[in-house]
């Protein structure tokens, strides 16, 4: 009888130890997968910052907005020098891709406004690509036609007639390929020392077809 009741108590021992060994396991299984969303969501909000800086950092070291004269889509002298300066923080930053938004004023109609945007936008992205920004980082060449004035007003306004250029995004990732130490490190710094908001976000206007602003 003795040796049936150290049996069973071994057996019962090995038992507990079995089902601690799987709680274990579980909970080890459970840890790693909670530490690995957890290190998926870090890297998403390291992200996220880095590009709100990117974005207000272009916004702050370039002219990142060009105007029209009334009706028209050419770029003038100014707005080519803005474009050009566009262009070389582009080059310096490689892995930046951006988008180009069009705007108008309020005098017109909207339809026509909103190809006018559009060809204003168009014409800008041209100028970027001329100065040796690759077609493939410009994500996006949009119209919002009349709908985001700078200021309001129905009249004539050259601070609402414009292109806006603003980074979209990278062209990389914020690590994957392409990604070298200088360029990791420099996104480090960045994302160390600055500090931004995010700002509204904006919608994308779909183009549909007088004189416009």
């Amino acid at each position: 009888m003795r040796i049936l009741s150290l049996l069973a108590g071994a057996a019962l021992l090995a038992g507990c130890t079995t089902e601690v060994g799987l709680h274990e396991n579980a909970a080890a299984t459970f840890g790693g997968a909670y530490q690995r969303n957890e290190l998926i969501q870090s890297a998403a909000w390291r992200r996220g910052r880095f590009l709100e800086a990117e974005r207000a950092r272009f916004a702050a070291e370039t002219p990142a907005t060009v105007t029209f004269a009334f009706d028209s889509a050419a770029l003038d002298a100014e707005a080519r020098a803005a474009l050009d300066a566009q262009a070389r923080w582009l080059a310096a930053n490689p892995d930046i891709r951006v988008r180009v938004a069009g705007h108008t004023d309020l005098v017109g109609g909207e339809d026509y406004n909103d190809r006018l945007g559009l060809r204003r936008a168009r014409a800008a992205a041209r100028h970027l690509a001329l100065r040796g920004v690759e077609r493939s980082r410009i994500d996006a060449v949009e119209s919002r036609g009349e709908r985001e004035p700078v200021v309001a007003t129905e009249e004539r306004e050259r601070r609402n007639r414009r292109a806006e250029t603003a980074v979209a995004g990278f062209v990389h990732g914020f690590v994957g390929d392409g990604m070298d130490g200088r360029r990791a490190a420099l996104m480090y710094t960045r994302y160390r020392t600055d500090n931004v908001e995010p700002p509204a976000s904006a919608n994308t206007t779909t183009v549909s077809t007088g004189d416009g602003g």
